[in-house]
């Protein structure tokens, strides 16, 4: 008998063991199964008129909820030349690819750190975006970041460079009127000081060798001794002449300038975002992308 409950209690533990993880595989199979056709419940009444209205539902709340109304300040630049008309791009002047390398310039530097530099300084731009009554979806979140400050600024503002005819078109979005105008206003003085500190650094550039040779030039005839090296520095010295006159044409023509062909304008009424039209847009891409999903299961499924 002593033996027989000695070994009685040593099989018991043993023996349950199976059944216990025969009961919690049982359950986890169970709970499996469950959610496979739970699933497959859910996928089979979401269907492509549920997603469509879902995403119409969604962006509706969005756009007419939380979305900012904001102005649209707008301006055209010309970049011409002082050689040309007044009708002429430099384009047309200097060649497609100095007027298209003039333009990019300018297309870089109104979105660039500096320009953002510039009107924050006047208008804390940085603040604005940040400010607790914006758009929660729509806010400068990252304040001490440089990057996203000039990420933002630069969805604030549309540059539109045209390299065929020497134009940049600026739209300026902002939540005030008058300061979208301003910020427009001061963006077009700003495009306009850049292109003349650039041409003037240009000019300066072209007239150097010239100037420094014609010195040059005038120091030889000044120290020569012999008819022989006169002779040789009189000739030196009319080349020296002769390309002054040249390089001053050509500095001449590298005297670039910027003009407004449209004045920053003073929206009266909000433009963007255009609700309709993006909420529109909306369902199109999501009717698009339900329709691949569905093509992609479908494919999917046959295959199994």
């Amino acid at each position: 008998m002593s033996d027989t409950l000695r070994v009685t209690p040593r099989a018991l533990p043993h023996a349950d063991r199976p059944a216990a993880r025969g009961a919690a595989g049982s359950l986890g199979g169970r709970l499996s199964r469950q959610f496979r056709e739970t699933w497959k419940q859910v996928l089979g009444r979401i269907s492509f008129w549920t997603v469509v209205g879902l995403s119409v539902c969604l962006s509706t709340i969005y756009y007419f909820v939380f979305a900012e109304s904001l102005y649209d300040s707008q301006t055209i630049l010309s970049i011409q030349n002082k050689s040309g008309s007044s009708s002429s791009m430099l384009g047309g002047i200097l060649g497609s690819s100095v007027g298209g390398s003039q333009v990019q310039q300018l297309y870089d530097y109104i979105i660039s750190p500096d320009m953002l530099k510039l009107l924050d300084k006047k208008y804390q731009l940085r603040k604005l975006y940040s400010s607790q009554q914006r758009n929660p979806f729509w806010r400068l979140w990252w304040v001490s970041s440089d990057e996203s400050f000039l990420s933002f600024y630069q969805n604030m503002i549309d540059v539109l460079p045209d390299t065929t005819n020497g134009l940049i078109t600026v739209d300026v979005l902002d939540y005030d009127s008058h300061r979208a105008q301003a910020l427009a206003t001061d963006i077009m003085l700003e495009a306009q000081r850049f292109i003349n500190w650039q041409s003037a650094v240009m000019q300066a550039q072209t007239m150097k060798f010239a100037q420094t040779e014609l010195e040059n030039a005038v120091k030889a005839v000044s120290a020569a001794k012999i008819p022989y090296e006169r002779e040789v520095a009189e000739l030196r010295l009319s080349a020296a002449q002769q390309g002054l006159a040249t390089a001053t044409g050509i500095a001449n023509q590298q005297q670039v300038f910027v003009i407004p062909v449209s004045r920053p304008t003073y929206p009266t009424y909000t433009t963007r975002p255009q609700r309709l039209l993006d909420i529109a847009g909306i369902a199109l891409m999501v009717a698009v992308g339900y329709a691949v999903m569905f093509l992609m299961w479908a494919n999917a499924r046959d295959r199994r």
